[in-house]
């Protein structure tokens, strides 16, 4: 029999914290058309709801997708149409007590393996500075790149629709039978709505090869001219291409964190017209740059690229290559297992507090003897920057329950190029063994204050310095929250969303990590056709404003107001700034709760400190 746990106190207290940050912010998930992919292969052309994907003379062929995507036995969906993957997908972010139309947007890119929701907490303290500050007709609207077409949400939509109405219990375990395809390949999954989860492979969307950083800036730009639609600037063909001709105080913004920063910079320094004699490029298209953790400005020669070779270089993924991202660890796999993982834990810890956590036994590290733990410490386990070794994705986000020595230990592995300076916890023996077997461990989020295990007797005068100066920063339970819980359905087309988008990008395309590298480039056809222009980094006249957290990659990558680091006309622009935030990981930068900043002291503590500077950079432009 399950053992239940309810830790009543903790969850009061963290409502009456929420409470006091909410204000009304209405989220909705859009959905466009975009230009499909250049230069795609015969049998490797993304679907664009010309052809049927169950037919085996189609420009691209596979029933596995056929089947995940839900389509009947013509290949065709509930609206009686081919499967189309063309589009570009944003969420927008808008305070609901705001009834003037918007006059200012800032458009987000989300980093690597991640989606929308890693920029929730961010977008939602602009709106909330809006709405302190007494202003109006600000929007904040964050891409999710193509590839969330593929992902099915099918188990949280269920599972949202269910609460109150089956025991949280029964939702949990459905949510792990719903997915268990992701898992192994023994048994079959839940039957939810008529549908069962089926797991793609690489062969399945082998097309995914053609979805490069060009590709996805172009679906970025469809976004960036909605938004200028939608602020009241005209957007008009002008010798083939769209351009855009702005009226007075009108503004729009783009930014991005990590990956998403480069891809910033990128989208700026390109040349939206693939003609060699023309010229269309990004950085006219917006009004200023921010730049969350990532994106730098490459000074070097633009060099060229000859397209054959290029396309050479990516004939292998056509093939047999991997066109999204994964790896296996104890048995594992990364995409997308470990990413729907994050999605159900994130539900668990925010619906079932204090409950002790249940796994599957298809789920599980076969290596590895769990201990008992709360849903809270199951999710923190993974993410929190005192127990997890995937340094780029950890988040401070409270304390566990428990003591140094009887259910804790220290690492004694550190992980290379970890710029943790205080060791990592563990609460597993040598052999995967837990410490105390009877334990059931549990969480303390930031707002009860904690002190980190072992404070003041680790050995490090930084570390224990830094619990002092530097406290924790992300509310555990707003970040369990956007792990699952974005918005449900697409406002133009209902019936092509899944549910509600996450934290989590379960496909990512390895070819747009690899194009992103290739700013300062161009890739050519014979007769000057580009596929790629990325060479106008040392044009960019915009202003810019650019984060570093100092628990992340800090001074060792901390940008100078130089031109060693910034375009010089950037640097013209009195806003272009830079900002070192103290105590924040890479992830903090997105998703903290509260901030440690000596200037924003007292008054703007309890806010997401980029998003505060962000705010000041957009409001010193436009004059608010």
């Amino acid at each position: 029999m399950k053992r239940i746990f309810l830790l009543t106190a903790v969850c009061c207290f963290w409502f009456a914290a929420f409470s006091a940050r909410s204000a009304e912010i209405i989220l909705t998930k859009h959905i466009l058309p975009a230009a499909a992919p250049i230069d795609q292969p015969q049998g490797f052309v993304t679907p664009d709801g010309a052809f049927n994907l169950r037919d085996p003379n189609a420009p691209f062929h596979s029933d596995l997708l056929a089947d995940a995507m839900g389509l009947d036995a013509d290949g065709k969906n509930s609206s009686g149409r081919y499967l189309n993957l063309n589009h570009a997908i944003y969420t927008s972010y808008r305070l609901g007590s705001d009834q003037t139309p918007p006059r200012i947007i800032l458009i987000l890119m989300p980093g690597t393996w991640v989606g929308a929701m890693s920029l929730d907490q961010y977008s939602r303290d602009l709106i909330r500075l809006e709405e302190q500050q007494g202003k109006t007709g600000l929007e904040v609207w964050i891409i999710d790149r193509r590839s969330e077409q593929l992902e099915d949400h099918s188990g949280i939509r269920w599972a949202e629709l269910n609460q109150g109405k089956i025991p949280t219990p029964e939702i949990i375990q459905g949510l792990s039978d719903y997915y268990r395809p992701a898992f192994t390949t023994e048994g079959e999954g839940k039957v939810i709505s008529g549908k069962q989860f089926v797991k793609l492979d690489q062969n399945s969307v082998r097309f995914m090869a053609n979805w490069g950083a060009d590709t996805a800036i172009r679906d970025w730009r469809e976004v960036v001219l909605q938004a200028h639609r939608v602020v009241g600037n005209q957007v008009v063909e002008q010798d083939g291409q769209m351009v855009i001709k702005k009226k007075p105080d009108r503004w729009v913004f783009i930014g991005g964190h990590s990956l998403g920063g480069s891809l910033t910079v990128l989208y700026a320094s390109y040349d939206f017209d693939r003609r060699p004699d023309q010229e269309l490029l990004g950085m006219n298209d917006v009004d200023g740059l921010v730049l969350l953790e990532g994106g730098g400005f490459k000074t070097k020669a633009p060099t060229v690229i000859d397209a054959q070779s290029y396309r050479s270089s990516l004939s292998k993924k056509y093939q047999d290559g991997m066109v999204y991202f994964d790896f296996d660890i104890l048995g594992i796999q990364y995409a997308p297992p470990t990413m729907i993982s994050l999605g159900i834990s994130g539900w668990a810890a925010d619906n079932a507090r204090g409950m002790e956590a249940t796994f599957p036994q298809y789920a599980r590290p076969r290596s590895v003897q769990l201990p008992h733990l709360t849903n809270e410490a199951v999710l923190a386990y993974a993410m929190d920057d005192d127990f997890s070794p995937f340094f780029i994705a950890r988040l401070s986000m409270g304390q566990p329950t428990g003591k140094i020595g009887r259910q804790f230990r220290y690492k004694t592995i550190t992980v290379p190029a970890d710029p943790n300076e205080c060791r990592l916890l563990t609460a597993w023996k040598p052999a995967h063994l837990p410490m105390d077997p009877e334990f059931l461990y549990g969480w303390i989020p930031i707002d009860r204050d904690p002190k980190p295990l072992g404070y003041g007797k680790t050995g490090n005068e930084k570390c224990d310095r830094d619990a002092d100066d530097s406290p924790e920063v992300v509310d555990f339970y707003a970040f369990a929250h956007a792990a699952y819980a974005g918005a449900n359905d697409y406002l133009e087309a209902p019936d092509l969303s899944t549910g509600p988008n996450d934290y989590s990008e379960w496909y990512f395309p390895p070819r747009l990590s690899t194009d992103s590298g290739k700013i300062g480039s161009k890739i050519i056809e014979p007769d000057g056709t580009e596929l790629f222009n990325g060479t106008h980094t040392q044009e960019i006249d915009l202003p810019v404003i650019s984060f570093t957290g100092d628990d992340s990659m800090g001074q060792f990558s901390m940008p100078e107001l130089t031109e060693k680091y910034f375009p010089p006309k950037a640097l013209k622009h009195s806003q272009t700034q830079v900002h070192l935030i103290r105590g924040y990981t890479h992830m903090d930068i997105t998703q903290a709760t509260r901030n440690n900043q000596t200037d924003l002291k007292p008054g703007l503590d309890k806010f997401n400190a980029p998003a505060v500077y962000t705010f000041r950079f957009i409001s010193d432009i436009i004059k608010w």
